[in-house]
């Protein structure tokens, strides 16, 4: 009786089961099954997801995502700590919790589809699951670059929509009523509220980023806190350097401000001459003041959106507006301020439509009647 001879090459026969073996740049992999059928079928998966460029290394796709999630982290040495402190709560808070034991090649997106829709069922805000998405996406990307994914189980995934927070802005009346109620900080007030800018950046200010000739003031370098409260120097949100124009009204402030300090000072500064602390002004000296001055609601934050709205109701175009803010992109200024802008056309649209009720003046009667005539022949 002739051998029987095994026909699949790279599957044999091993103890009770098949054996699946095949070469991938120049690395043998093999796996056990309980039948040939299955080995074979393996092997081709194998040899096609490699051809795809989708094969994955499986000791690097055995990690968890908790795993990988701790190697990005380390890896993130271009975000601001206030960034990685917001990613860190993210994962301990939400992620981790529901992902951490799983391993990225189990993650599915039904699975991640389920978990955001219970999250909503159960209270989580909108904002707070895309803010989790978005970091889900980021960390899982980087797993496909580092060849332990072939694709993104993240993407796709349906989210529930947030109701837009109105940006509310204060007029120039309510900027001064209450810069006045913030006493020795009134300049602070006036300056947030006239040049948008942002805490971290104000209170990283120094008397020489102050040039009263030219009416400018640069930015390039902002305050953030670190996990344990420290204060931590570094580049602006978007790491790039800009200069605002100043309003002649805060020329005369700034100078007594300058004052104050030296060159290397802290053009805000605290009672000992050191940078504001966030939560001491807030509570001690703004929080008083927008009470005093009957503004309930209002944030250090809405200063910022006030500078805005001055600006834009001023005319100001939108890539002015962008680079005062110091916005990576006049789109995302359009995101945050284009109702603004809204109304803002609506007033243009009816400055043209002016034209069209007007009388005609003597010239524009002069040549329709020229006109007529030259057809009339």
């Amino acid at each position: 009786m002739p051998k029987k001879v095994n026909r699949i090459p790279g599957v044999s026969k091993r103890n009770n089961g098949w054996q699946a073996r095949v070469s991938i740049n120049g690395r043998e992999i093999s796996k056990q099954f309980d039948t040939q059928d299955e080995a074979a079928r393996w092997k081709s998966e194998q040899q096609r997801a490699h051809k795809r460029g989708e094969w994955l290394d499986p000791d690097l796709s055995k990690i968890t995502f908790r795993e990988w999630s701790a190697l990005w982290l380390k890896a993130k040495n271009d975000i601001q700590p206030s960034t990685m402190r917001n990613y860190v709560s993210r994962l301990d808070t939400h992620l981790l919790p529901a992902f951490g034991r799983y391993r990225l090649t189990e993650l599915t997106n039904n699975q991640i589809g389920q978990w955001v829709a219970n999250q909503y069922k159960s209270g989580t805000g909108a904002v707070t699951l895309k803010q989790c998405m978005v970091l889900m996406k980021l960390i899982l990307n980087s797993a496909i670059y580092d060849g332990r994914l072939a694709r993104n189980p993240a993407q796709g995934i349906k989210l529930p929509k947030a109701m837009k927070a109105e940006k509310k802005a204060l007029t120039f009346n309510e900027l001064r009523a209450l810069a006045s109620e913030c006493g020795e900080y009134q300049t602070l007030t006036l300056f947030a509220g006239m040049t948008g800018m942002r805490w971290g950046e104000l209170n990283a200010l120094v008397g020489s980023d102050v040039n009263l000739l030219k009416r400018t003031v640069k930015v390039n370098k902002s305050y953030s806190e670190g996990k344990k409260g420290e204060k931590i120097l570094s580049g602006t949100k978007t790491h790039q350097a800009r200069e605002i124009p100043l309003a002649k009204e805060l020329l005369p402030l700034v100078e007594k401000q300058l004052q104050l300090g030296g060159a290397d000072t802290p053009l805000f500064q605290s009672a000992n001459g050191m940078p504001l602390q966030y939560n001491n002004f807030m509570s001690r000296i703004f929080k008083p003041a927008v009470k005093r001055a009957g503004l309930e609601g209002v944030s250090f934050h809405n200063l910022r959106h006030t500078a805005a709205s001055l600006l834009i109701h001023s005319g100001a175009p939108v890539t002015t507006v962008a680079g005062i803010l110091g916005h990576a992109s006049t789109q995302m200024t359009l995101d945050v301020y284009g109702h603004w802008y809204q109304n803002d056309a609506n007033t243009w649209m009816d400055r043209i439509s002016v034209g069209l009720t007007e009388p005609l003046t003597d010239w524009e009667r002069t040549k329709s009647a020229v006109n007529l005539t030259s057809s009339s022949f």
